[in-house]
């Protein structure tokens, strides 16, 4: 049989026993805690870059368009001035043309 003073130190120690588990329960939930948080924060990062990442796509497609205008605008112009070229050497051919003729008249 137990004497009272060997109970007492037996139910201390199951007493010390219990407050650290508690105790480590409770760190352990902190921890848990700490971890739901900082997964909300990788998530919200994560989101925020997701949305700058659509953006820049966005942008990118905006500028690859405009890039398309710009050339297809560059081709008119190229396209104007070959005309415009053929145009001034068919004049010219025809003013030389008449000039000759000019000179074959008055002579």
């Amino acid at each position: 049989m137990m004497t009272f003073e060997e109970m007492q130190a037996v139910i201390a120690g199951m007493l010390e026993v219990q407050r650290n588990l508690q105790e480590s329960q409770l760190r352990d939930r902190q921890d848990i805690l700490l971890l739901i948080e900082q997964a909300k924060q990788a998530s919200g990062m994560q989101r925020n870059l997701q949305e700058s990442q659509i953006r820049d796509r966005q942008d990118i497609e905006l500028m690859l368009e405009r890039s398309r205008q710009q050339e297809r605008m560059i081709d008119r112009l190229i396209g104007h001035s070959l005309s415009y070229e053929a145009d001034k050497l068919d004049l010219e051919q025809r003013m030389t043309e008449l000039e000759r003729k000019r000179a074959e008249r008055d002579q």
